[in-house]
């Protein structure tokens, strides 16, 4: 166990995926000729032992079934996905269509399966060869109510894109994006973040991404309390005038403290992704930071290779 996640996190987010994003899932791995219309019960007997759990088992709209395993490492040997398929026909009495899932660059693995007079095909799907730069541009320009069920899947799965920046860095920016979603999605998608990446994760960057949930709901909590504030200096001014004014002053505020709050957040998270921890000698010179200084150092902090660069920048604000 990974600071309370589960070491079979992976697994359980990407089951998890699958049956809530049922449908985007198949468009979103490039099977644009796949309509799945349900799922189906993914254990089924096997030659070599008594029963397998298969990652995930759908049926199509033309009949077929849909078999999607995923992979954190190249699979080399197809013949226990052979063996599945064999188990779903039995079972299924129906054409079987596997598809291979890859987080990892996965070079060189096979799609075929060639014993003769018995041939094996498979699709894989390498999510390392998506492009993480084009995908993070995108997402990062979409208000709340733009976001797609793909989408949602672009920023889960952007941590294992091709970037040049590492694989935790992203982690914690898909984290902090995510919280632009409504409360119960925005909890779903860092939860499944986590889950997928967890195991390179540093402990204090996994607190950190789990704060920012909290932090998120303490910034909302920063500006209800401002409206309260501002409402009430506003009763002085006249009923409608001063509830007009009041409200508008109250979210002013409470924006304000809560986006200085939340990027200070997010800075910490990008600097201990980065450099594994946050330097005593760095710690105090955050604090004086503005929001825009802040915002700066999180668009560079992929390029800044040592703790003194990192320092240097600060101190030139």
């Amino acid at each position: 166990m990974t600071d309370g996640i589960p070491r079979t996190a992976k697994d359980v987010v990407q089951k998890l995926i699958a049956d809530v994003h049922m449908n985007a899932l198949t468009s979103w791995y490039g099977l644009s000729d796949v309509d799945v219309v349900d799922v189906l019960p993914s254990s089924v007997p096997t030659v070599s032992i008594h029963e397998h759990l298969l990652d995930r088992v759908f049926l199509t709209a033309s009949g077929e079934v849909l078999h999607v395993e995923f992979q954190s490492d190249p699979e080399t040997d197809l013949h226990r996905f052979l063996t599945y398929a064999v188990a779903l026909i039995d079972r299924y009495q129906c054409r079987i269509r596997t598809v291979v899932v890859y987080l990892y660059p996965a070079p060189q693995v096979p799609s075929r399966y060639d014993r003769g007079s018995v041939v094996f095909d498979v699709e894989n799907v390498m999510i390392a060869e998506k492009s993480g730069p084009v995908t993070w541009k995108r997402l990062s320009r979409l208000v709340a109510e733009e976001w797609t069920d793909s989408d949602i899947l672009d920023l889960t799965f952007y941590p294992f894109m091709d970037d040049v920046e590492t694989r935790a860095e992203r982690a914690v920016k898909a984290a902090q994006l995510a919280t632009i979603l409504p409360r119960p999605m925005q909890r779903r998608v860092v939860a499944m973040i986590l889950g997928l990446t967890s195991t390179f994760l540093d402990k204090e960057v996994i607190h950190l991404v789990k704060g920012v949930l909290e932090m998120n709901d303490l910034i909302r909590e920063l500006e209800e309390e401002a409206i309260q504030r501002g409402l009430t200096i506003g009763e002085s001014k006249g009923f409608e005038e001063g509830k007009k004014t009041g409200l508008e002053e109250g979210r002013q505020e409470g924006r304000q403290e809560g986006r200085q709050e939340g990027t200070l957040a997010a800075l910490h998270m990008f600097i201990i992704a980065r450099f594994g921890s946050i330097p005593a000698t760095i710690a105090p010179i955050l604090l004086e930071l503005t929001e825009e200084q802040m915002l700066q150092v999180i668009r560079e902090i992929s390029k800044i290779e040592t703790v003194d660069a990192l320092q240097s920048l600060l101190e030139r604000g």
